[in-house]
């Protein structure tokens, strides 16, 4: 898909305003972006931690919560590093892993938002090749499956099913040559 601002490059972004009852949406190369992020104010799309500062900025803009709820939300303090979650507002990072369960309660909407998920689906280090990697690939790619087909970008969705089909077939295998191996 090409750049719908200049049409010479190809698009990397899909930038939706809404004004009043007005919604643009436009999909957009680096440098067309780029422009657009000068006319954005508060919101720096350079780095995650910006990108989720100032979702959290605009949130509290809204007042989508109660003046209660966000005055304990940001009187939480992790446990094992000491961050709080108004510091957290700030610069949009984590001080650790055990940050996530001590902020659990204002974090999960914000994940879910931002990642359509509040469980962690990246990688396992090390390399492990297992059935647990190759099942944590096969519910990646029924996401982008998802995604393709609500996009209407068919060709991408049959080849996301075929690469699914493929992983399906792998962990097969290594079930039926694993039971071969036990047997002899």
């Amino acid at each position: 898909m090409m750049c719908d601002e200049c049409g010479i490059r190809p698009a990397k972004f899909h930038l939706t305003t809404i004004s009043g009852e007005e919604k643009v949406e436009r999909n957009l190369c680096p440098v067309c972006m780029a422009k657009y992020q000068k006319q954005l104010p508060g919101l720096d799309f350079t780095n995650l931690a910006g990108l989720i500062s100032g979702f959290l900025g605009a949130a509290g803009a809204q007042g989508n919560k109660s003046s209660e709820a966000e005055d304990a939300s940001t009187d939480l303090v992790c446990p094992n590093c000491g961050a709080t979650y108004k510091e957290f507002q700030k610069s949009g990072m984590l001080g650790c892993v055990h940050c996530y369960q001590a902020f659990k309660k204002p974090l999960e909407p914000l994940l879910m938002r931002v990642h359509g998920n509040t469980q962690h689906a990246g990688r396992i280090p090390g390399g492990v090749k297992s059935n647990v990697s190759i099942q944590m690939n096969i519910d990646r790619l029924k996401q982008q499956l998802v995604k393709a087909i609500a996009q209407e970008e068919y060709e991408e969705a049959a080849t996301l099913r075929d690469q699914i089909r493929a992983l399906k077939n792998q962990i097969a295998e290594e079930d039926g040559r694993s039971e071969v191996e036990d047997h002899e």
